[in-house]
């Protein structure tokens, strides 16, 4: 609603440049009098020239010759041109400017970013409407699965669990809010959605997956490698990645506080092992962490969909460390 009334007053704004030069203040120097003054002028003069005496009456009969002179060789002036280059100008101004404040300030449809398309938002729209609207198990399942392929993860939240009201036993929707839960920072009722959603559906390969990050955070190595090694025997397509952090969770089974080995067995998981990214967002290069009170608080409290890390002040400080060296 701010943008569009600022787009307005810009709008007007833009209008009223346009057109000031019509609207505008006259030319410093006033235009020739027209011959109706002109001749006004001269009638006067010439009936009080009679009355005059002396210089003024010489003034009088100078003014008279001039005027008959001026309406002897009187044109009409000219009007002005009308010069329309500086109002195409400002109009195209304007409407760039509009564009512009419509791609990147106006509301945008629901589940639209700078990285969904606005095709894929209509279409995220699309499911959503029609979902609410029949509230099919079939409907809501389509809706749940574009949102969270698009990362919008709280309109996937709420198509799932209206999945889990109409049929509970749905082992896919079991299965999303566990991984939607982990993404939020609340690990325990993870857990046990994604136990549940595991045991009923092995072959799930991203339920292994996050099932192995979210044992990995919380410090049980070997649990972690179990579950990301199911992850490879279902043919989950992360290999190399998984493969990755199941070294790093063995390295870590066997001890370490250093920077690195606090990184790879709490960080890493999600932000990849060398700050890549992954599921978290990128470190490598990432400004914040050129501010280390921001990145301190983050990790202790959380923000976002990352959830708060427990770390003792020595861990704290060797991976703060660590991540200026990223």
């Amino acid at each position: 609603m701010t943008a569009t009334l600022i787009f307005l007053l810009l709008l007007l704004l833009g209008l009223f440049l346009a057109l000031r030069p019509l609207l505008g203040p006259k030319e410093p120097f006033p235009e020739p009098p027209r011959r109706e003054e002109l001749l006004e002028e001269l009638e006067v003069l010439k009936r009080e020239v009679g009355a005059l005496e002396g210089e003024e009456k010489k003034l009088a009969l100078a003014r008279m010759v001039e005027l008959e002179r001026a309406l002897e060789g009187y044109r009409p002036p000219e009007p002005r041109p009308f010069n329309p280059l500086p109002v195409a100008l400002v109009l195209g101004a304007v409407v760039l400017l509009g564009v512009g404040l419509w791609r990147y300030t106006l509301p945008r449809l629901p589940g639209e970013t700078t990285v969904t398309a606005r095709a894929e938002a209509r279409e995220l729209k699309a499911l959503s409407d029609k979902a609410k609207k029949t509230g099919a198990v079939e409907d809501l399942l389509a809706w749940g699965r574009k949102a969270f392929e698009l990362g919008v993860y709280e309109q996937a939240a709420e198509a799932y669990l209206e999945v889990l009201k109409k049929d509970p036993r749905n082992v896919e929707a079991v299965r999303r809010v566990g991984i939607l839960l982990f993404l939020s920072g609340r690990p325990e009722e993870a857990r046990l959605f994604l136990e549940i959603a595991q045991h009923a559906e092995p072959m799930a390969a991203e339920g292994w997956l996050f099932l192995g990050n979210l044992y990995f955070q919380e410090g049980r190595y070997g649990e972690a490698i179990a579950a990301w090694e199911r992850y490879l025997e279902v043919g989950g397509e992360a290999r190399e990645r998984v493969q990755g952090l199941i070294a790093m969770a063995r390295a870590q089974a066997q001890g370490g506080k250093d920077g690195k080995s606090v990184y790879q067995a709490r960080c890493a998981a999600c932000h990849g092992a060398r700050g890549e990214g992954g599921v978290g967002p990128r470190l490598q290069g990432n400004p914040i962490l050129k501010a280390k009170e921001a990145v301190r608080e983050i990790v202790l409290q959380g923000r976002g969909t990352m959830p708060a890390v427990p770390l003792a002040p020595e861990e704290l400080s060797a991976l703060l460390d660590y991540l200026d060296s990223l």
